[in-house]
């Protein structure tokens, strides 16, 4: 509904305000000025300022195209409910919460030699994303997506092992964790699915916690964004340590080890 010029005017605010509507947009269509702003926290003056911004002719105008965009969005070839999933995701990735986990998973990170990056199918392929990155960045990273591989010959205590499932249930890749697991090696977890046996195994786990999707006959098609997002957050985080910055230098004073 909204366009990446419309988008990039707002503040913080209005950008809940347009994410609300995006998600709920057959609901905001019928809201009163008041109810949009309580459902987004917000001031009625900053709803009616959002929709100047928005280039709507007062609040009787966002309704009207909001009821046409809900009407459309069957024929439309916008992935608007997929859009809407990685907008709340990208929006609780703005907090606290978000960079202390990031941090915590870099102070894992910053002295492992090497980086292994595990994965399966699809999740291999970001794996293998992961690995080249972070060589790429300078780091001594390698990508396995080969489970069956005789874990005994390389593995050691000062590798971290960073394993991409969205499931986090795959029974060979926890396997290969376990066998990880038991040489001393830290692990690490990204999964889209929170509680899962993956990250019960793991060091630090992070769960995008997006809706799974299974297409043509059981193939993952689930976004694998949330993952390539925290790889490279977590690459750039570890390019900062080795360069002295002291905010991520911080993080290394911890004991962050846990599951």
């Amino acid at each position: 509904m909204f366009t990446f010029e419309q988008l990039a005017r707002c503040n913080r605010m209005e950008l809940t305000i347009c994410r609300f509507v995006s998600t709920h947009l057959e609901s905001a269509a019928y809201m009163s000025v008041r109810e949009l702003a309580a459902a987004t926290y917000v001031s009625p003056s900053t709803v009616m300022r959002w929709c100047a911004r928005m280039s709507f002719d007062g609040f009787d105008a966002f309704r009207e195209a909001a009821r046409e965009a809900a009407a459309g969005q069957g024929t439309s070839p916008a992935p608007q409910a997929d859009l809407g999933k990685l907008s709340l995701f990208f929006s609780r990735t703005d907090s606290p919460a978000f960079e202390s986990l990031l941090g915590e998973a870099t102070a894992l990170l910053a002295d492992a030699d090497p980086i292994v990056f595990v994965g399966e199918g699809s999740s291999g392929t970001i794996a293998d994303y992961g690995a080249r990155l972070f060589a790429n960045m300078g780091m001594f990273a390698i990508g396995l997506t080969d489970a069956f591989y005789p874990v005994s010959t390389f593995a050691k205590e000062t590798m971290a092992v960073v394993a991409v499932s969205e499931s986090g249930e795959t029974p060979k890749l926890l396997e290969l964790m376990e066998g990880f697991a038991a040489r001393g090696a830290t692990l690490l977890a990204l999964t889209n699915t929170p509680g899962s046996t993956l990250a019960g195994l793991c060091d630090w786990s992070f769960a995008a916690g997006l809706s799974s999707e299974r297409v043509n006959g059981g193939y993952n098609a689930t976004s694998q964004l949330p993952a390539v997002f925290v790889i490279e957050s977590l690459a750039r985080r570890l390019v900062r340590l080795r360069d002295g910055n002291p905010n991520e230098a911080n993080y290394r004073q911890r004991d962050c080890r846990y599951r």
